[in-house]
C-alpha cells in the first residue's frame, strides 16, 4: 500500500510484541515534502513577531545556523506558557489521511548569551489518521528558537519519538508549519538546555524508572502524591493508589477513559496523571513520565516460586492493565486500591525467586476481585461454547481459582501490583479487513453476528455498515460519505482449539511465507500486501513461530456476517500464531484448492491476538 508522508512513523506503543493495528500505517509511511493533495488551516501569529520577507520554505541560500554558548542553564528566563499560533495540515494518498496539528507556546526568553533576545518556543505536534485502525491520535513536543525571524529547530531536547520531520532527525524539515509564526526555518541545532534534558533511565533505591511520555502540565496534588526527593531532578511525583483502573483488563475501551472515539479511535491514553506512572515536572510547563517495571517478570519469563509447586508450561503473567486489540498497557503498571485489599486479606502463596520477597493470593476465595475477573473470563465464551472441546471451554469458577489467575506483590513504593494470568484473558481478532466487489456499483449493508464485540472500527460499526460499493473495491460509507478502500474492524474473539497441524516458519522467513501461502488461501496481489505490510514487521519477537489459518466453518461461528445483497463468493483469512523460542515438529495442513472469484465477491483476512 503506498504511502507519502512520515508524520506518524514513531507511534508510541510500549511492546513491539502487542502491536495493534495503527502500525500497519506507520510502517509504511514515506516522507514527502510538498504532498500532492495536501490543504493548509493557520491561526496568525502574534503581532509582536515581524514577518519575515521569505515565506517558509522557500529560502533557495543555505539556511541560518544558530550560536551555541558553552552553558545555557542560565541565558533562559521561563515563563508561563504563552499561546503563540497554531496550524493545521491536511495530507491525502490515495488510501489514508493524515491530518497533523502544530500548536505553538513560548515558554522561555533568552537573557544573555548569543541568543539574547531570542525565544524558547514549544509546540504539541498532534495527528490523526484516517482511516483509524487503531493508536491514530498521537502527538509529540518538539521545541525550537526563534530568532530574528527564523526558527532553529532543537532534535536534542525534543520527544524522541517525535516524526523526524518535526525536528529534522532523519529526515527533512516540513517547513510549511513555520508559516503560522511569519518565520523561515533555520538549521536543525544541537542546542541543550540542561534543565530539559533528562536521562533515559533514573534509579533510585534500587529500582529502575524507565523514561516513557512527555506531556504538557503542571503537578495536580488531587491526583499525585509525592514519591521520592531526587537531588538532580527534584520531587518526583506518583498516581496516588486507587486513581489508576481496577480491573483485570476492560473489554471495551471506553471504559478505560470516557473520552474515546467511540467505535473509531480504539483506546485512547488514560486521563491525565491516572495511569500509576512516576513524574517529573520541568520548568517549561512539561512533564516526562517514567516507568517501574518488576525486574522479575520480563518479556513474559516470570521469576518466582510457588509453594504449591510450577505452573504448566506456557503460562504468563502481565503486571498491566489490559485493554484494546493485542491487549494493550493501558497503564504503567496495574496498582490495586487499597480500599480493595488489605494487609489482612494477603494470603503468601510463593516468592520471587531471586529475593524470596513473597508473592500473594487472597485468602477469601470469593474476593471481589477474583469474582470480578471470572465474570469477565466466563461472559467472553459464547453460548455455543459448551459444544468446543474441552481445551477451549470455560473453567469452573473452582478450578480457576486454583489456577492462580492472580497475585499481587508489594514495590518499592509500597504499592500492591497486580498480576494477571493470561491463560484467563481472551484473544482479540485484530485488524480484519472486508474488501467488497460487486459486479456493478451497488449499495450494500453489513452486519456482524450480535454475539461479536466490536472494540474498534473504520468506518464507525453502528449495528452495521452502510456503504456504496464499485467493482474496484472502492467504498463510500452512505452515513459519513467518507470514501474508504476497505471496512475494518476488531474486537474480542475466542479460545479456539488447538490446532494439529500448522507451518513452522522463522522469524527472519515471514514476508515470504505470507506472500507464498496469501495467495494459495484466495487472496489477491493487493490484498496479500496488505496483509504482509501490516503483519510481517511484527512477528519478529521470537526466533520462530507455529502458524494456523483458521478453518472456515469455526471462522463463521466465531464471526457470523450478513451481507445484503449476499455475496456470490466469500474468501475469509483468519491467522493464528504462537511465538516459539525453539523449533517444534508439526505437520503441515492440506489446503484446499484455491478459492475462484465469481460474481459479487466479499474478501476478509485478520489475525487472533493472545
Amino acid at each position: 500500500m503506498a504511502r507519502s508522508r512520515s508524520l506518524a512513523v514513531a507511534i508510541l506503543l510500549p511492546s513491539a510484541a502487542l502491536l495493534a493495528a495503527g502500525s500497519w500505517y506507520f510502517a509504511a509511511h514515506r516522507h514527502k515534502a510538498s504532498p500532492a493533495g495536501s490543504s493548509t488551516s493557520a491561526t496568525p501569529a502574534d503581532s509582536a513577531v515581524p514577518a519575515s520577507a521569505n515565506s517558509a520554505g522557500a529560502n533557495t541560500t543555505s539556511p541560518a545556523a544558530l550560536s551555541i554558548s558553552g552553558t545555557t542553564a542560565g541565558d533562559i528566563q521561563f515563563i508561563p506558557r504563552e499561546d503563540v499560533a497554531s496550524i493545521t495540515l491536511s495530507d491525502k494518498t490515495d488510501d489514508d489521511e493524515v491530518t497533523t496539528t502544530y500548536n505553538f507556546y513560548r515558554v522561555g526568553r533568552f537573557v544573555r548569551g548569543p541568543n539574547q533576545g531570542a525565544e524558547l518556543l514549544l509546540a504539541q505536534v498532534s495527528w490523526d489518521i484516517s482511516p483509524c485502525k487503531g493508536g491514530c491520535d498521537q502527538s509529540a513536543i518538539v521545541r525550537y528558537i526563534r530568532k530574528d525571524s527564523v526558527v532553529f529547530p532543537l532534535p536534542r531536547i525534543s520527544d524522541p519519538h517525535a516524526p523526524g520531520e518535526t525536528v529534522g532527525r532523519k529526515a527533512a524539515i516540513d517547513a510549511r508549519p513555520f508559516s503560522a509564526l511569519k518565520a523561515t526555518l533555520g538549521q536543525a541545532s544541537e542546542f541543550d538546555v540542561p534543565a530539559l534534558d533528562y536521562p533515559e533511565q533514573i534509579v533510585t533505591g534500587g529500582a529502575v524508572l524507565q523514561r516513557r511520555d512527555e506531556g504538557i502540565g503542571v503537578a495536580n496534588a488531587a491526583l499525585l502524591q509525592l514519591a521520592f526527593h531526587d537531588q538532580a531532578y527534584g520531587d518526583v511525583w506518583m498516581t496516588k493508589p486507587g486513581l489508576g483502573p481496577q480491573k483485570a483488563f476492560f473489554e471495551r475501551c471506553e471504559e478505560v477513559n470516557p473520552s474515546t472515539r467511540s467505535g473509531e479511535g480504539g483506546c485512547t491514553d488514560l486521563p491525565q496523571f491516572t495511569d500509576n506512572a512516576f513524574y517529573f515536572f520541568r520548568p517549561d510547563g512539561t512533564y516526562l513520565s517514567y516507568v517501574y517495571k518488576p525486574d522479575f517478570n520480563r518479556e513474559g519469563s516470570l521469576q518466582v516460586t510457588w509453594n504449591d509447586g510450577p505452573l504448566p508450561g506456557g503460562i504468563s503473567f502481565r503486571n498491566v492493565t489490559l485493554a484494546g486489540c493485542g491487549w494493550s498497557e493501558a497503564d504503567a503498571v496495574s496498582v490495586v486500591a487499597p480500599a480493595l485489599v488489605s494487609e489482612s486479606d494477603l494470603d503468601p502463596i510463593g516468592k520471587v525467586t531471586a529475593t524470596g520477597e513473597a508473592i500473594y493470593g487472597l485468602k477469601d476465595k470469593n474476593h471481589p476481585l477474583y469474582k470480578e475477573f471470572y465474570k469477565e473470563y466466563d461472559s467472553s465464551f459464547p453460548a455455543w461454547a459448551r459444544e468446543l472441546p474441552e481445551d477451549a471451554r470455560q473453567v469452573s469458577y473452582g478450578d480457576f481459582v486454583k489456577a492462580h489467575p492472580l497475585f499481587v506483590w508489594k514495590d518499592p513504593f509500597g504499592r500492591l501490583i497486580r498480576f494477571v494470568n493470561t491463560r484467563f484473558v481472551m484473544p482479540n481478532a485484530c485488524e480484519p479487513i472486508l474488501y467488497l466487489y460487486p459486479p456493478q456499483q451497488e449499495d450494500i449493508q453489513l452486519n456482524l453476528g450480535e454475539d461479536v464485540v466490536v472494540i474498534n472500527s473504520y468506518p464507525a460499526y453502528h449495528q452495521g455498515w452502510s456503504v456504496s460499493a464499485r467493482p474496484d473495491g472502492e467504498l463510500t460509507d452512505l452515513g459519513s460519505g467518507r470514501r474508504v478502500p476497505y471496512l475494518f474492524w476488531e474486537g474480542h474473539s475466542y479460545l479456539v482449539p488447538s490446532a494439529d497441524t500448522g507451518f513452522l516458519v522463522k522469524s527472519s522467513d515471514i514476508a515470504t511465507f505470507l506472500a507464498g501461502i496469501l495467495p494459495r488461501l484466495g487472496l489477491n496481489a493487493k490484498e496479500t500486501r496488505d496483509f504482509s505490510t501490516a503483519w510481517s514487521p511484527r512477528l519478529n519477537q521470537s526466533p520462530y513461530y507455529l502458524i494456523t489459518f483458521l478453518d472456515r466453518p469455526l471462522i463463521d461461528r466465531l464471526y457470523p456476517v450478513r451481507i445484503d445483497p449476499p455475496p456470490d463468493t466469500m474468501i475469509r483469512v483468519l491467522m493464528d500464531f504462537k511465538p516459539l523460542s525453539e523449533p517444534i515438529s508439526v505437520t503441515p495442513p492440506v489446503l484446499a484448492p484455491v478459492p475462484q472469484r465469481r460474481g459479487f465477491t466479499v474478501v476478509e483476512w485478520g489475525v487472533l491476538v493472545h
